[in-house]
């Protein structure tokens, strides 16, 4: 295979962790891209253009989900928090203590 081809298989495999929400595995994934985008020639052959713009629709794609993950998340912890305001108001009023 081409570096091309490997990143946009890479690329691929990225969605496929997110979309399973096994993010502790992107660490890896970022590891393999850098490597294969150093070693992208320069310049690039024209034979690599369709590969790399898939790839890169792919990655644009999976950033969108990882975002929407996080905006998820990020609700998911103010709600909690509030709620966690919200019992520490009843141990006040009913003087509870630790």
């Amino acid at each position: 295979m081409t570096v091309w081809a490997d990143l946009e298989a890479l690329a691929a495999e990225e969605a496929g962790l997110v979309a399973d929400e096994r993010f502790d595995q992107l660490p890896a994934i970022y590891d393999r891209r850098d490597a294969l985008l150093a070693a992208l020639p320069q310049p690039l052959p024209r034979e690599a253009l369709e590969p790399l713009r898939r790839a890169l629709s792919a990655h644009r794609a999976t950033a969108s989900a990882l975002a929407a993950h996080r905006d998820a998340v990020a609700s998911e912890l103010g709600r909690l928090n509030r709620g966690r305001a919200g019992v520490r108001g009843y141990a006040r009023a009913y003087d509870v203590q630790r």
